[in-house]
């Protein structure tokens, strides 16, 4: 199997698997507390409370998760968008190495094709005309 050859099914399995990986969602969760203070003066903590955030247009952007089943499936999905961040810098670097192979073939050829060409430059017999 060539180079190409290898390249080429490397590519393939990562498109394959970018297919497969179904819901994604950029951002992160965070636990969130809420200090309070009661009526005795004592400070009170409660929480956890589950924050999904993500960035939009430079700007912050928080949801309250409510239950836990929807931390779950938004953990479920950021954790697929970290691998498709993984597997779209793979394809960038398969489909340059790609391109490599391919500019270095391309450059063979015309590599070969300038040793055998039979074009010959021809010098001029008489001397260009310089306009004043």
């Amino acid at each position: 199997m060539t180079t190409m050859e290898r390249l080429e099914e490397q590519r393939q399995h990562i498109l394959e698997e970018l297919a497969d990986l179904g819901e994604i969602r950029r951002g992160s969760i965070c636990e969130q507390f809420v200090e309070s203070t009661g009526r005795d003066g004592r400070k009170k903590r409660r929480g956890p409370y589950y924050v999904y955030t993500y960035k939009e247009k430079g700007k912050t952007v928080s949801r309250r998760l409510t239950s836990a089943e929807q931390v779950a499936i938004c953990q479920r999905q950021i954790q697929a968008f970290r691998r498709y961040q993984e597997l779209t810098a793979q394809l960038l670097e398969v489909g340059e190495r790609i391109s490599d192979q391919a500019l270095a073939g391309e450059t063979l050829k015309k590599e070969a094709l300038k040793k055998t060409s039979l074009c010959r430059s021809r010098s001029r017999k008489t001397p260009r005309s310089s306009v004043s």
